[in-house]
């Protein structure tokens, strides 16, 4: 058989593209985002969201350690005030003859300085950085205050397990009003602390 000859007019021209494959082939185009130079490329978003959380996991723990550390600084110092208040509440200064009680006096200036110091450098809430809160710091520093109290006047130095009475709060009208005066004070800074603290908590309940 002979090769079958075919007329270049009688082929038949290819028609016209379809405007929905041209609509197709604009929209691949437009979602394939191209990429930047320079910009490293994308391996995995695990490994930076564990490292992102080992951070903040890092963080949580040294902040909590610092607030540890300074509530343990402030039961220090609720301790040394309330030693002082102990030695110098008996100590009186005579004005028109009359022996005016000066040393309890001072003795709860250096208790409410200490509270309202706290709770004016300290803020309410949740803690939410290294700093301890105000009811925390309140609380320790009034627990070291009455530490010291306790210990001078049922125990006494030197720091044995003996009871050996009335040793630095005799019982009398000054000792006694510098322990429940003293008392009452620190109670009172407390109560405003968790006020302030229930406070926080509430209004920050509701804005969320």
């Amino acid at each position: 058989m002979g090769a079958v000859k075919t007329d270049p007019a009688d082929a038949k021209p290819s028609g016209p593209a379809k405007p929905g494959s041209a609509a197709k082939t604009g929209a691949a185009d437009k979602t394939s985002t191209p990429v930047k130079p320079g910009t490293p490329a994308k391996t995995g978003g695990a490994p930076p969201r564990a490292a992102s959380a080992t951070t903040t996991a890092t963080g949580g723990a040294a902040a909590a350690v610092v607030r540890w550390a300074l509530l343990i600084v402030i039961g220090a110092l609720g301790v040394v005030v309330g030693t002082v208040g102990s030695f110098a509440h008996r100590a009186t200064a005579t004005a028109a003859g009359v022996a005016w009680p000066t040393g309890l006096f001072f003795a709860f200036c250096g208790l409410i300085g200490l509270l309202l110091g706290l709770g004016e450098l300290l803020g309410v809430g949740p803690p939410r950085s290294w700093r301890p809160t105000r009811l925390s710091a309140v609380t320790i520093a009034s627990a070291g205050w009455l530490l010291a109290l306790l210990w001078l006047t049922y125990l006494g130095p030197p720091p044995t397990g003996a009871r050996k009475g009335d040793v630095i709060l005799a019982n009398d009208w000054r000792s006694l009003a510098f322990l429940f005066g003293g008392m009452v004070l620190a109670t009172s800074a407390v109560y405003r602390a968790w006020v302030a603290n229930l406070a926080a908590r509430l209004a920050a309940h509701s804005k969320g």
